[in-house]
């Protein structure tokens, strides 16, 4: 069995041999030389005071029960044993590697445990030596990570029932990790209230609408308007036009991220790696009719669909992604590009149609791009918009939300 040494708080360890920790040495084995403090600071260093164990993480400092917050309960074990006839010994290894500290783990005494004792042929060399490294490139962009880079997070979704939000705090957390991270007292919940109403009920979109109004003022807008809050990170799953309302009512005024739940590999991770969605704008050749606009960035929306709810007079325009799919948008500067078009579209449409027009919008979008889009109307400038939803059950795309054009 390898050495596991106990770390004892402003003094040498004393090594545990092989009993219990704090068990004497036995005169059947040889003396093995204590892990000096020099290389049991840089190992602890390296974990900052946590267990190495895959899956663990335990803080190793302090004891709840006793109330001992210094109480030291780490143990520091080897990766290749500094015992030939140990686990995981080597007769050439073991005495070259017993004390360097690319060699130790810190573990809590658990896992100590079931590394060298019970579980010994499960942990290889290779597997501890994995785990020793994701700890400590965790720890190294954690601890690199600048206070300044701190933002709180808005999470817009349904509960279903009693279960935690879909919107999970441990995805969202290491999906933002290093470029930003969540503050601690950050996390800013609107749920998406579960009520009888079904989706083609009269009272539902203006109940839902409502809800997220009431719910935003009393949690954000205040805080924002003291400048308490100075970031936004946005992760909604929500009907789109709730998600344009969303993106109103943030604005682009305020600083904000918004994020997009990908499909593969499942996450909120930003994939840098996927290529820039290629965004084109369609017109219309006639502007006497009712103005739509088509958002054809998850799926294409035939004419015939808008033709049906707004007559043949219809004066379609188009915002399409060439390739559109249900997982296109994976990078923050795809999200920007439409913004930037989405705005000048509306400008444009200003200028064919007049100032009191109403567009009509008709989305196949992923959230982001419903929430950046209602970031990026800007009341006193853009025509109002009236957004809708498809909903089989009515037959088609039925009106949802409208945001209103300032007079």
């Amino acid at each position: 069995m390898s050495e596991v040494a106990e770390v004892e708080e402003n003094q040498p360890p004393e090594p545990s041999r092989t009993g219990p920790r704090g068990a004497p040495a036995t005169n059947k084995k040889p003396t093995r030389k204590a892990i000096p403090p020099k290389i049991q600071n840089i190992v602890w260093g390296r974990a900052a005071g946590r267990c190495q164990y895959a899956g663990c993480n335990k803080l190793l400092i302090g004891e709840q029960i006793s109330g001992a917050r210094n109480a030291n309960k780490s143990y520091i074990a080897h990766v290749v044993g500094d015992s030939p006839e140990g686990p995981r010994g080597d007769p050439i290894l073991s005495p070259k590697l017993a004390h360097d500290p690319d060699n130790l783990m810190l573990v809590c005494d658990e896992h100590h445990r079931v590394i060298d004792r019970e579980m010994i042929d499960a942990h290889s060399v290779d597997v501890l030596g994995e785990m020793k490294s994701r700890h400590e490139t965790r720890i190294r962009i954690v601890g690199g990570i600048d206070e300044d880079l701190g933002s709180h997070v808005i999470r817009y979704a349904a509960k279903i029932g009693a279960n935690e939000s879909p919107v999970e705090k441990g995805t969202v957390k290491w999906s933002m990790i290093p470029e930003r991270y969540p503050l601690d007292d950050g996390w800013i919940d609107l749920d998406l209230v579960t009520l009888e109403l079904r989706d083609d009920d009269p009272a539902y979109w203006p109940t839902h609408v409502k809800n997220l109004q009431t719910v935003f003022n009393e949690k954000v807008r205040g805080r924002m308007e003291r400048q308490e809050i100075k970031r936004l990170a946005v992760f909604g799953l929500a009907p789109i036009p709730l998600l344009f309302e969303l993106g109103r009512l943030i604005s682009d005024i305020s600083t904000a991220d918004v994020r997009q739940l990908l499909r593969d590999p499942k996450g909120w991770k930003w994939d840098p790696s996927s290529p820039a969605v290629r965004y084109d704008l369609q017109r219309p050749a006639q502007t006497n009719g009712p103005v739509a606009l088509k958002l054809e960035i998850s799926a294409p929306v035939v004419d015939e669909r808008v033709v049906k709810v707004l007559g043949p007079d219809a004066s379609i325009w188009s915002i399409s992604a060439a390739g559109a799919h249900n997982d296109i948008v994976r990078r923050p500067e795809d999200i920007a590009a439409f913004a930037k078009l989405f705005r000048k579209t509306l400008d444009d449409i200003k200028l064919a149609h007049g100032e009191g027009t109403t567009v009509n919008v008709f989305p196949a979008v992923p959230v982001s791009i419903a929430v950046e889009a209602g970031r990026s109307w800007q009341p006193k400038a853009h025509p109002s918009l009236a957004i809708y939803d498809q909903n089989w059950k009515l037959g088609g795309f039925a009106l949802g939300h409208r945001l209103e054009h300032a007079h």
